[in-house]
């Protein structure tokens, strides 16, 4: 498994002073870590836009990322928590920032992260301003300010003792960065709930689940993607009044596309990928199923399973598997056998796996006219309630969907995802 299970970033603020931005962040990582992380500008605006900072929401930055490739950019995800509920954001990010993320996620010594961009320990920078309100450290006027340490912020189980018992009717915590006050004299009942409810909440979180915790949390919020879900080890078919389109072959250049017009339009759709275009592609993969549509294996090779060995079945039914899996971060249960070719010793692995094999009862021969026309004509041609309907990635099918769909919704059929 990925060596980051176990660290948690949490996004306390984002700084900025002169053109320079930094994030503050807390790292769960066998203690808590508190960190100033110097970033660019472009990602600074993009997650100020994303977070609203105040003390009902708790932020967590997401160690995945991806290659939007129909907005030509990088994406990360922010995970914003309240309570029970959570919600994921995406926001636009720079390459620095993916590299530097991926510095924390992979790094087994934190110490060793770069000094340039990462300042940290049990110790945090405080800047102090001078007369003219111009930022400086304690005794240095140059404008290469030096810095100087203050110990870790209090806890917030002492920060409510503080208040409690302090004869001094205020106090300011938390003093990082730019001086800030977090808490101010007069401070009400209401805060000191809050501030107490955050204790409660804290203690009740396991740090040990690490970035699985925050996908599964973004995964809990997906677009309300209509879905059917399969009981059966093999089916050919859904219910009537319902339809499924399903894509086979990919991931390719070609994925993103077809998905960008399932979203258009609202609709449910399956991908089946072969394991050795998952390796090339990887990002459309997490990019697909970060919008809640439902993935399967279509085997590591694309080959004849029931021509195989028994041994050469179960790596190319688990292999490919596993792969999908340590790609999303999500269990994959969907597989569709290439050609629609099985035996019984393919069939009882999938029993045993608990798996679910997705085969099909309408075929309207893509791959063979690659005719956008001929493909949409056939589909129309054939009795579609009930049906799942079997598409390959390609230019062709992309031309024919929106037609496709279209058709579909006038015979008020349900266009749905399989799972």
């Amino acid at each position: 498994m990925s060596d980051y299970r176990g660290k948690l970033l949490e996004l306390k603020s984002i700084e900025n002073e002169s053109d320079k931005y930094w994030l503050h962040i807390e790292l769960y990582f066998y203690q808590d870590i508190e960190i100033l992380w110097k970033i660019d500008e472009y990602t600074a605006e993009n997650l100020k836009s994303a977070a609203q900072f105040d003390k009902k929401y708790k932020y967590r930055l997401s160690f995945n990322s991806f290659w939007d490739v129909t907005q030509n950019q990088h994406k990360s995800m922010l995970t914003r928590t309240y309570l029970d509920q959570s919600d994921s954001i995406y926001f636009p990010c720079s390459k620095d920032y993916i590299d530097n993320l991926a510095a924390i996620k992979h790094s087994q010594d934190i110490s060793n992260l770069d000094r340039s961009i990462f300042t940290f320990m049990d110790l945090v920078p405080v800047y102090e301003k001078n007369k003219d309100g111009i930022l400086q450290d304690e005794g240095n006027t140059s404008k290469n300010y030096s810095i100087k340490f203050i110990r870790k912020p209090l806890t917030v189980i002492g920060i409510i003792f503080i208040i409690l018992f302090s004869c001094s009717g205020f106090i300011y915590l938390n003093k990082f960065a730019f001086n800030e006050k977090v808490l101010a004299e007069s401070i009400q009942l209401e805060q000191l709930e809050q501030l107490e409810n955050d204790v409660a909440i804290k203690q009740n979180e396991n740090m040990e689940l690490g970035d699985d915790r925050i996908i599964e949390e973004a995964l809990s919020n997906e677009p309300d993607i209509p879905f059917i879900e399969i009981d059966e080890t093999i089916s050919y078919s859904i219910p009537e009044g319902y339809v499924a389109l399903t894509f086979d072959d990919g991931p390719s250049q070609y994925s993103m596309e077809i998905m960008e017009v399932l979203k258009k339009y609202e609709v449910g759709g399956t991908f089946f990928f072969t394991g050795y275009n998952a390796k090339k592609y990887p990002d459309h993969i997490r990019y697909i199923q970060s919008n809640g549509y439902s993935i399967g294996s279509h085997s590591m090779s694309h080959v004849n399973m029931a021509a195989l060995s028994c041994e050469e079945q179960e790596k190319e039914l688990v292999q490919s598997i596993k792969l999908l899996e340590e790609i999303t971060n999500d269990k994959v249960t969907l597989f569709r056998a290439p050609y629609g070719s099985f035996d019984k010793h393919l069939k009882d692995l999938i029993n045993e796996n608990q798996y679910k094999m997705i085969l099909w009862n309408n075929d309207p021969k893509d791959w063979k006219s690659r005719d956008a026309d001929k493909i949409f004509d056939s589909i129309k041609a054939s009795n579609v309630s009930g049906s799942i309907i079997l598409l390959h990635e390609s230019q062709a099918v992309i031309d024919a969907l929106p037609r496709i769909i279209e058709y579909l919704q006038e015979l008020d059929l349900k266009i749905v995802s399989i799972k």
